[in-house]
Protein backbone atom coordinates (compact mmCIF):
# COMPACT_ATOMS: atom_id res chain seq x y z
CA UNK A 1 0.00 0.00 0.00
CA UNK A 2 1.59 3.30 -1.09
CA UNK A 3 2.32 5.70 2.26
CA UNK A 4 -0.12 8.17 1.78
CA UNK A 5 -2.78 5.69 2.02
CA UNK A 6 -1.31 4.29 5.04
CA UNK A 7 -0.92 6.62 6.92
CA UNK A 8 -4.42 8.29 5.94
CA UNK A 9 -6.16 4.76 7.44
CA UNK A 10 -3.56 5.24 10.54
CA UNK A 11 -4.99 8.87 11.13
CA UNK A 12 -2.66 11.36 10.15
CA UNK A 13 -3.44 14.08 8.73
CA UNK A 14 -3.46 15.34 5.03
CA UNK A 15 -1.18 18.62 5.51
CA UNK A 16 1.65 16.43 7.50
CA UNK A 17 1.38 13.44 4.44
CA UNK A 18 1.58 16.14 2.19
CA UNK A 19 4.67 18.22 3.70
CA UNK A 20 5.94 14.98 4.48
CA UNK A 21 6.22 13.42 0.86
CA UNK A 22 6.91 16.52 -0.01
CA UNK A 23 10.13 16.37 1.65
CA UNK A 24 10.83 12.88 0.53
CA UNK A 25 10.01 13.67 -3.24
CA UNK A 26 12.50 16.54 -2.72
CA UNK A 27 15.19 14.34 -1.53
CA UNK A 28 15.36 12.17 -3.82
CA UNK A 29 15.66 14.80 -6.38
CA UNK A 30 18.12 16.65 -4.45
CA UNK A 31 20.46 13.03 -4.65
CA UNK A 32 19.80 11.85 -0.64
CA UNK A 33 17.78 8.43 -1.88
CA UNK A 34 21.26 7.66 -4.51
CA UNK A 35 23.56 8.09 -0.92
CA UNK A 36 21.21 5.75 0.85
CA UNK A 37 20.88 2.92 -1.42
CA UNK A 38 23.38 0.42 0.26
CA UNK A 39 23.10 -2.85 1.96
CA UNK A 40 24.89 -3.31 5.60
CA UNK A 41 25.19 -6.17 7.22
CA UNK A 42 26.48 -7.44 10.41
CA UNK A 43 30.12 -8.92 11.20
CA UNK A 44 31.24 -11.47 13.63
CA UNK A 45 33.01 -8.71 16.70
CA UNK A 46 29.33 -7.55 17.91
CA UNK A 47 25.63 -6.97 17.05
CA UNK A 48 25.45 -3.37 16.49
CA UNK A 49 28.17 -2.14 14.17
CA UNK A 50 26.51 -2.18 10.53
CA UNK A 51 28.97 -2.63 8.13
CA UNK A 52 28.39 -2.21 4.18
CA UNK A 53 29.75 -4.14 1.29
CA UNK A 54 33.23 -2.73 1.43
CA UNK A 55 33.92 -2.54 4.70
CA UNK A 56 32.84 0.86 5.97
CA UNK A 57 30.99 1.14 9.43
CA UNK A 58 27.35 2.34 8.88
CA UNK A 59 28.01 2.72 4.90
CA UNK A 60 26.90 6.25 3.56
CA UNK A 61 24.83 6.88 6.80
CA UNK A 62 27.76 8.41 8.34
CA UNK A 63 31.10 10.42 7.69
CA UNK A 64 32.21 12.81 4.82
CA UNK A 65 30.19 13.00 1.94
CA UNK A 66 27.42 10.90 4.17
CA UNK A 67 23.49 11.01 3.43
CA UNK A 68 23.23 13.31 6.74
CA UNK A 69 25.43 16.00 5.52
CA UNK A 70 23.05 15.86 2.08
CA UNK A 71 20.25 16.06 4.14
CA UNK A 72 22.33 19.30 6.28
CA UNK A 73 22.61 20.99 2.17
CA UNK A 74 18.84 19.92 1.53
CA UNK A 75 17.54 22.01 4.62
CA UNK A 76 20.03 24.87 3.88
CA UNK A 77 18.83 24.29 -0.47
CA UNK A 78 15.18 24.34 0.62
CA UNK A 79 14.99 26.49 3.80
CA UNK A 80 17.82 29.73 3.35
CA UNK A 81 17.97 31.69 6.07
CA UNK A 82 16.27 29.23 8.55
CA UNK A 83 18.53 26.37 8.40
CA UNK A 84 20.51 26.38 11.62
CA UNK A 85 17.50 26.85 13.85
CA UNK A 86 15.84 23.57 11.76
CA UNK A 87 18.87 21.26 12.17
CA UNK A 88 19.78 22.69 15.61
CA UNK A 89 15.81 21.51 16.44
CA UNK A 90 17.14 17.47 15.28
CA UNK A 91 20.10 18.09 17.05
CA UNK A 92 18.02 19.08 20.35
CA UNK A 93 15.77 16.14 19.78
CA UNK A 94 18.91 13.71 19.31
CA UNK A 95 20.72 15.47 22.41
CA UNK A 96 17.96 15.27 24.24
CA UNK A 97 16.93 11.32 23.95
CA UNK A 98 20.80 10.79 24.59
CA UNK A 99 19.07 11.83 28.56
CA UNK A 100 16.44 10.81 28.60
CA UNK A 101 12.60 10.11 26.26
CA UNK A 102 10.95 12.52 27.99
CA UNK A 103 13.71 15.40 28.13
CA UNK A 104 12.22 18.96 27.30
CA UNK A 105 12.68 18.87 23.47
CA UNK A 106 11.53 15.56 23.43
CA UNK A 107 8.56 15.78 24.81
CA UNK A 108 7.56 19.24 22.63
CA UNK A 109 8.32 17.01 19.50
CA UNK A 110 6.16 14.27 21.19
CA UNK A 111 3.16 16.87 21.42
CA UNK A 112 3.83 18.44 18.14
CA UNK A 113 2.97 14.49 16.64
CA UNK A 114 -0.09 13.85 18.85
CA UNK A 115 -1.21 17.22 16.62
CA UNK A 116 -0.36 15.41 13.31
CA UNK A 117 -2.73 12.80 13.92
CA UNK A 118 -6.93 12.78 13.83
CA UNK A 119 -7.01 10.01 15.78
CA UNK A 120 -6.67 9.40 18.70
CA UNK A 121 -6.54 12.07 20.92
CA UNK A 122 -3.71 13.30 23.37
CA UNK A 123 -5.63 11.86 26.29
CA UNK A 124 -4.30 7.59 24.56
CA UNK A 125 -0.93 8.20 24.88
CA UNK A 126 1.41 8.00 28.23
CA UNK A 127 2.45 11.19 29.52
CA UNK A 128 5.50 11.24 32.01
CA UNK A 129 5.75 12.38 35.48
CA UNK A 130 8.29 11.24 38.26
CA UNK A 131 8.76 7.39 38.84
CA UNK A 132 6.79 6.92 35.81
CA UNK A 133 3.65 7.64 37.00
CA UNK A 134 1.27 8.46 34.48
CA UNK A 135 0.53 12.33 34.22
CA UNK A 136 -2.94 13.69 33.10
CA UNK A 137 -2.82 15.28 29.85
CA UNK A 138 -5.02 18.48 31.40
CA UNK A 139 -1.38 18.68 33.31
CA UNK A 140 1.14 17.52 30.28
CA UNK A 141 -0.29 19.92 28.37
CA UNK A 142 0.13 23.09 30.70
CA UNK A 143 3.54 21.67 31.08
CA UNK A 144 4.55 21.26 27.41
CA UNK A 145 3.02 24.50 26.92
CA UNK A 146 5.48 25.92 29.20
CA UNK A 147 8.51 23.99 27.80
CA UNK A 148 7.50 25.45 24.12
CA UNK A 149 7.68 28.85 24.91
CA UNK A 150 11.15 27.98 26.46
CA UNK A 151 13.04 26.68 23.64
CA UNK A 152 10.98 27.39 20.65
CA UNK A 153 10.70 31.10 21.45
CA UNK A 154 7.43 33.58 22.60
CA UNK A 155 5.51 34.30 19.52
CA UNK A 156 3.49 37.45 19.20
CA UNK A 157 0.03 37.32 20.31
CA UNK A 158 0.17 33.42 21.21
CA UNK A 159 0.37 32.71 17.61
CA UNK A 160 1.56 28.93 17.17
CA UNK A 161 2.09 28.84 14.02
CA UNK A 162 4.88 31.54 14.21
CA UNK A 163 6.47 29.63 17.25
CA UNK A 164 6.67 26.15 15.21
CA UNK A 165 8.46 28.31 12.09
CA UNK A 166 11.60 25.83 12.79
CA UNK A 167 10.10 22.97 14.79
CA UNK A 168 7.13 21.89 12.30
CA UNK A 169 10.19 21.37 9.05
CA UNK A 170 12.71 19.64 11.78
CA UNK A 171 10.29 17.31 13.00
CA UNK A 172 8.73 16.26 9.07
CA UNK A 173 12.41 16.77 7.40
CA UNK A 174 13.90 14.05 9.91
CA UNK A 175 10.75 12.07 9.44
CA UNK A 176 10.97 12.32 5.37
CA UNK A 177 15.02 11.27 5.83
CA UNK A 178 14.38 8.22 7.89
CA UNK A 179 11.59 7.03 5.53
CA UNK A 180 13.87 7.59 2.78
CA UNK A 181 16.61 5.10 4.80
CA UNK A 182 14.04 2.43 5.45
CA UNK A 183 12.60 2.24 1.82
CA UNK A 184 16.54 2.50 0.22
CA UNK A 185 18.82 1.01 3.04
CA UNK A 186 18.92 -2.57 3.35
CA UNK A 187 20.18 -3.86 6.66
CA UNK A 188 18.79 -7.22 9.08
CA UNK A 189 15.24 -6.43 10.88
CA UNK A 190 14.17 -3.74 7.78
CA UNK A 191 11.42 -5.76 6.03
CA UNK A 192 11.29 -3.62 2.88
CA UNK A 193 8.38 -6.11 1.10
CA UNK A 194 6.39 -5.31 4.69
CA UNK A 195 7.67 -2.26 4.80
CA UNK A 196 8.37 -2.73 8.54
CA UNK A 197 10.57 -2.81 11.08
CA UNK A 198 11.49 -5.25 14.09
CA UNK A 199 13.11 -3.94 17.16
CA UNK A 200 12.98 -4.90 21.20
CA UNK A 201 12.74 -3.48 24.32
CA UNK A 202 13.47 -4.47 27.73
CA UNK A 203 10.55 -3.39 30.36
CA UNK A 204 10.14 -3.88 34.00
CA UNK A 205 7.62 -5.75 36.47
CA UNK A 206 6.26 -3.14 37.24
CA UNK A 207 5.06 -2.30 33.99
CA UNK A 208 3.20 -5.36 33.48
CA UNK A 209 0.50 -3.88 35.13
CA UNK A 210 -0.47 -1.58 31.99
CA UNK A 211 0.22 -4.75 29.27
CA UNK A 212 -3.56 -5.88 28.10
CA UNK A 213 -4.18 -8.70 25.88
CA UNK A 214 -5.15 -7.76 22.06
CA UNK A 215 -7.40 -9.99 21.61
CA UNK A 216 -9.87 -8.83 24.59
CA UNK A 217 -8.54 -6.31 26.23
CA UNK A 218 -8.25 -7.72 29.35
CA UNK A 219 -5.07 -6.53 32.01
CA UNK A 220 -2.72 -9.31 33.11
CA UNK A 221 -3.08 -11.09 35.68
CA UNK A 222 -1.24 -10.99 38.90
CA UNK A 223 -0.03 -14.13 38.18
CA UNK A 224 1.03 -13.40 34.76
CA UNK A 225 2.52 -10.68 36.03
CA UNK A 226 4.89 -12.53 38.73
CA UNK A 227 5.15 -14.98 35.69
CA UNK A 228 5.53 -13.43 32.45
CA UNK A 229 6.68 -16.84 30.69
CA UNK A 230 2.65 -17.60 31.00
CA UNK A 231 1.98 -15.05 28.31
CA UNK A 232 4.76 -15.32 26.10
CA UNK A 233 4.25 -14.59 22.22
CA UNK A 234 0.67 -13.27 23.40
CA UNK A 235 0.03 -10.10 21.81
CA UNK A 236 -0.56 -7.58 23.65
CA UNK A 237 -1.12 -4.05 23.81
CA UNK A 238 -0.15 -0.80 26.14
CA UNK A 239 -0.68 2.61 26.88
CA UNK A 240 2.77 3.92 25.12
CA UNK A 241 3.86 8.08 24.86
CA UNK A 242 3.94 9.50 21.43
CA UNK A 243 7.68 8.23 20.94
CA UNK A 244 9.39 5.57 22.80
CA UNK A 245 12.98 3.70 22.59
CA UNK A 246 13.54 0.61 21.61
CA UNK A 247 16.58 -1.28 20.14
CA UNK A 248 18.39 -3.24 16.80
CA UNK A 249 19.80 -6.55 17.44
CA UNK A 250 20.81 -6.21 21.10
CA UNK A 251 19.08 -6.62 24.15
CA UNK A 252 19.61 -3.74 26.49
CA UNK A 253 18.46 -4.01 30.15
CA UNK A 254 18.18 -0.27 31.57
CA UNK A 255 14.66 -0.47 33.75
CA UNK A 256 14.21 -3.97 33.72
CA UNK A 257 14.36 -7.45 32.27
CA UNK A 258 10.89 -8.54 30.46
CA UNK A 259 11.82 -8.71 26.61
CA UNK A 260 9.82 -8.18 24.15
CA UNK A 261 9.62 -7.51 20.38
CA UNK A 262 7.21 -5.74 18.19
CA UNK A 263 7.10 -5.20 14.52
CA UNK A 264 6.90 -1.55 13.32
CA UNK A 265 5.27 -0.10 10.14
CA UNK A 266 8.12 2.27 8.53
CA UNK A 267 6.16 5.14 8.66
CA UNK A 268 5.72 4.85 12.39
CA UNK A 269 10.00 5.13 12.51
CA UNK A 270 11.22 8.31 13.37
CA UNK A 271 15.01 8.12 13.83
CA UNK A 272 17.76 5.55 14.08
CA UNK A 273 21.19 5.18 15.97
CA UNK A 274 22.97 4.39 12.68
CA UNK A 275 22.81 7.79 11.19
CA UNK A 276 25.48 10.25 12.15
CA UNK A 277 23.95 13.14 14.08
CA UNK A 278 23.71 16.17 12.05
CA UNK A 279 26.23 19.45 12.82
CA UNK A 280 28.68 16.46 14.49
CA UNK A 281 32.05 16.64 14.11
CA UNK A 282 32.80 14.72 10.45
CA UNK A 283 29.10 13.69 10.44
CA UNK A 284 30.52 10.78 13.03
CA UNK A 285 29.02 11.00 15.91
CA UNK A 286 25.53 8.47 16.50
CA UNK A 287 22.17 10.19 16.09
CA UNK A 288 21.67 8.94 20.07
CA UNK A 289 23.64 8.35 22.67
CA UNK A 290 25.90 5.91 21.24
CA UNK A 291 26.06 2.66 18.90
CA UNK A 292 25.88 -0.20 21.53
CA UNK A 293 22.29 1.25 22.60
CA UNK A 294 21.12 0.67 18.84
CA UNK A 295 18.34 2.77 19.65
CA UNK A 296 15.27 3.28 17.38
CA UNK A 297 12.71 5.84 18.16
CA UNK A 298 8.76 5.14 17.24
CA UNK A 299 5.38 5.91 17.70
CA UNK A 300 4.39 2.65 19.16
CA UNK A 301 0.55 3.69 19.98
CA UNK A 302 -1.91 0.91 19.38
CA UNK A 303 0.75 -1.37 17.75
CA UNK A 304 1.07 -5.01 18.96
CA UNK A 305 3.89 -6.92 20.85
CA UNK A 306 4.92 -9.79 22.17
CA UNK A 307 6.70 -11.43 25.61
CA UNK A 308 9.44 -13.23 23.94
CA UNK A 309 12.48 -15.59 25.06
CA UNK A 310 15.53 -13.95 23.75
CA UNK A 311 16.41 -17.05 21.89
CA UNK A 312 13.21 -16.71 20.04
CA UNK A 313 13.68 -12.85 18.90
CA UNK A 314 13.91 -12.61 15.23
CA UNK A 315 16.96 -10.55 15.02
CA UNK A 316 18.09 -9.96 18.10
CA UNK A 317 19.81 -13.42 19.24
CA UNK A 318 23.21 -13.54 20.05
CA UNK A 319 25.47 -12.66 16.58
CA UNK A 320 27.40 -16.06 16.33
CA UNK A 321 31.17 -15.51 15.16
CA UNK A 322 30.57 -15.90 11.21
CA UNK A 323 32.85 -13.82 8.00
CA UNK A 324 30.13 -11.47 7.52
CA UNK A 325 26.43 -11.58 6.93
CA UNK A 326 26.49 -10.59 3.72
Amino acid sequence: MPLREKMTDDGWTTAYIDELAGHMDGMERFGIARLLTQRLGRGSHDGYLLTSEDGRPFGSLRGEGSAVAAYEGYIREAFPGDADDIIGLVVGYASGVQDSSWASMVQIVKEFLVRQRTAPGPEAYFWKQLNDVPKPWSVARDDIAVLRAKYLGLAPRGDETLRERYLRPAVITWHAFTQLLLRHTTFPANDHAAETLTVVRTESTAALQYFRRVCTGAALTAEEIANPSTVYDVPLVATRGALESSSLYTVKTIHGNVVTESVIPHHRVFALYMTARPKSAGHQLSFFANDTENEVTFMPEGLPFRIRRQDDLAFAAPVLATPNLF
